[in-house]
């Protein structure tokens, strides 16, 4: 499966990623926030997407791999819902 990292992401950015996810989709963290690496799981109606993250506050990143994700879920939609979040959480 594929992987991406999205650069210029504050703490403060990341904070707001986790929340409004679980928030707005339902998903879960394992560690819970404000763990910055760990897997998160997003449940859907056709199944689950599970994703590892590892969010590094020195370099203001976070880089996601896909680990599991139903047929009829594309990587980009995957990688476009991420890159939304962030950008809303960036303001």
């Amino acid at each position: 499966m594929s992987s991406k990292s999205f650069p210029g992401i504050s703490p403060d950015c990341w904070s707001c990623v986790q929340q409004s996810s679980t928030k707005e989709h339902g998903t879960v963290y394992d560690p819970p926030p404000p763990a910055t690496q760990g897997l998160s799981t997003t449940s859907t109606v056709v199944g689950d997407v599970k994703l590892s993250f590892n969010y590094d506050a020195t370099q203001q990143t976070v880089a996601y791999a896909i680990v599991s994700k139903p047929f009829v879920v594309s990587e980009s939609q995957i990688w476009n819902g991420i890159e939304s979040s962030i950008k809303a959480c960036a303001g």
